[in-house]
């Protein structure tokens, strides 16, 4: 017959067969829609768990052990193992938060991930490492970080030579935020990060990671204007025992600086003894450049939604100052 009487979920109704078959194609496809992503993402956990369990392990090994050169011999295996998981595409959508010594960003326009560690060595020195991973017309593009500054790489008049133009020439520190703007068809990745230094002296740095005509990763230059100097990147230096306040600030839309100032007026350019001073400056990204703003308003400095991330990496250990 044309029509048949149906019974489905315990609702008595009439409706046409070819109709019916078509509206339980419908619902089947949904649940599909549904189920699927689940399916995925459960196979890429156990996939990628052997991994992310090995990459754990050796950051829990360096930081249990003294030994200088063990520690680099396990930081090759993490080098290795994670350039090996960085290169499958589908390791790009996958959380590894659950790693405490690992730094990893996403960039707010799902087109790029940084990952930034670094090791503590015995004389209080440290030393960088990272990857910038890229998606770009449906493929996975990975970069590593090479830091040519610290641990002596280089002797203090060729380090005066380095621009840190690239990531073969990379200036070296754990990234902790990411700010993305778009000014004249390029888009810019404002990176906030943070240099244990030495014993006396912590660091804190912005710079700006963008995408040449042909795909290659540069820290770009001219970036910062502050008060008449132009500046490519921004290094804040101060005690090891201070605390330093640099965030971007999402309402505002600025990134919000402490000022820092010596202790005392005879300490001035020994940063050592800087702090905050309790005033605040910010940065504000106009016409392609982060342009420098003095002495804002606190309200504006500190009335602010913190980022969730950043407060994860400062509670892994990471640093005691973000």
């Amino acid at each position: 017959m044309s029509s048949e009487n149906i019974f489905f979920a315990s609702t008595f109704f009439t409706l046409p067969l070819p109709n019916f078959i078509h509206e339980m194609k419908r619902i089947l496809f949904a649940i599909l829609l549904i189920t699927i992503p689940f399916a995925i993402f459960a196979k890429n956990d156990l996939e990628f768990k052997p991994v992310v369990d090995t990459l754990n392990s050796l950051f829990i090994e360096i930081a249990q052990t003294k030994n200088d050169d063990k520690k680099e011999a396990l930081n090759n295996e993490i080098i290795e193992t994670l350039n090996g998981f960085l290169h499958n595409p589908e390791s790009f959508d996958h959380a590894i938060d659950s790693l405490k010594y690992l730094s990893c960003l996403k960039s707010s326009d799902n087109a790029l991930r940084i990952y930034t560690w670094n090791l503590c060595y015995s004389d209080g020195l440290f030393k960088y490492f990272g990857f910038v991973q890229q998606k770009a017309n449906g493929k996975i593009k990975v970069y590593g970080l090479y830091d040519r500054r610290n641990k002596n790489i280089y002797t203090q008049q060729t380090q005066k030579d380095l621009e840190y133009y690239t990531t073969s020439e990379w200036y070296g520190c754990i990234y902790y935020e990411c700010v993305t703007n778009n000014w004249n068809s390029r888009t810019y990745y404002t990176l906030i990060g943070w240099d244990g230094a030495d014993n006396l002296i912590n660091r804190k740095v912005i710079e700006v990671l963008a995408f040449t005509k042909r795909g290659i990763p540069v820290f770009e230059k001219k970036m910062f204007k502050v008060d008449r100097m132009i500046s490519n990147r921004l290094v804040f230096e101060y005690a090891d025992r201070a605390t330093m306040l640099l965030r971007y600030n999402e309402k505002h839309k600025i990134i919000v600086i402490d000022h820092l100032s010596p202790s005392e007026d005879r300490f001035v350019d020994m940063h050592q003894y800087y702090g905050p001073d309790m005033s605040f400056d910010a940065l504000e990204f106009k016409g392609g450049r982060w342009l420098l703003e003095s002495n804002i308003n606190p309200e504006i400095a500190i009335n602010y939604q913190k980022n969730a991330l950043v407060n994860r990496i400062k509670k892994r250990g990471v640093s005691h100052d973000f």
